[in-house]
């Protein structure tokens, strides 16, 4: 298996998941091409529009948790002194570009989550020195040009909801560290130790912290492994829901039937964080 590099275009899938009328879910996005690749680099562009909202704040914690990096910048208002109109734009398709060209010796294979025409001169530069090339998106959002170039996989957003879709009302939710039944058909690999990543919080139990990870497996930050020296009388006092746990993977237990994996707290900042907290 290859290396591979996913570069989604934010503005253009927000729309072609309006347009399909479902949710990508972002860690069985990861999930999926992480069982088909060796390595799989994800990488996000964004507009930033200010004020955060409690939503958008959610949604980059959600992405950064399950190893996407994210590329964002503030959206810019121009004013047509003519019409007086006023034009949003917050576009970074040069950003995608020039990070595409620059991590050019990272990956094999490049996938791009974006129907748009303008990214054709990237993608026929990627051809030509030698990568494999695949655009992600749907019909009736794709450019004609996308479609008949050749050398270039196209792959329907619309056929993957049973794979990648967040679940649907009525579905049975899924338990701390089980899989789904398309995650069971594509599994992820196990991580190694010492294997560094970043966790949203899943739940919060007197004894650790089960944390979300990009390997879909049940991940137990216990209590004694945040470094924190002084007594814990209650650990759901200290710890937030919105918090982010830096980890490092210290053992892993294929055994059982869903996997599990024991983590430690690396991030100093954060044990500092919680120390404090303590004292408040």
């Amino acid at each position: 298996m290859g290396r591979a590099a996913v570069f989604i275009d934010g503005a253009n899938l927000f729309f072609t998941q309006r347009h399909l009328g479902w949710q990508i879910d972002f860690s069985r996005l990861m999930a999926f091409f992480m069982s088909g690749y060796a390595s799989v680099q994800a990488n996000y562009y964004v507009p930033a529009s200010e004020p955060v909202s409690e939503e958008n704040a959610a949604f980059t914690r959600v992405l950064i948790a399950h190893g996407y990096r994210i590329t964002s910048k503030p959206v810019k208002k121009i004013v047509n002194k003519e019409t007086g109109v006023i034009v949003m734009k917050g576009n970074l398709d040069v950003e995608l570009v020039v990070d595409a060209l620059s991590a050019v010796d990272e990956f094999d294979t490049f996938i791009l989550f974006s129907g748009d025409s303008d990214f054709l001169p990237l993608l026929r530069a990627l051809k030509e020195k030698g990568k494999e090339v695949l655009v992600y998106s749907t019909q009736g959002l794709s450019a004609r040009e996308l479609l008949a170039e050749p050398g270039i996989t196209y792959c329907d957003i619309a056929l993957l909801r049973e794979r990648i879709g967040q679940a649907r009302p009525g579905d049975c939710l899924r338990t701390e560290g089980t899989l789904s039944a398309a995650e069971q058909e594509f599994p992820v690999r196990l991580p190694d130790i010492g294997e560094i990543f970043t966790g949203t919080v899943l739940k919060v139990k007197p004894y650790g912290i089960f944390l979300s990870n990009p390997f879909h497996v049940k991940c137990l930050l216990p209590l004694s492994f945040l470094g924190v020296s002084k007594y814990i009388k209650d650990l759901t006092a200290i710890v937030r829901m919105t918090d982010l746990f830096e980890v490092s993977v210290f053992h892993v237990n294929s055994a059982r039937e869903v996997a599990e994996i024991t983590v430690k707290l690396v991030d100093k900042k954060m044990v500092e964080e919680l120390s404090s907290r303590i004292e408040a």
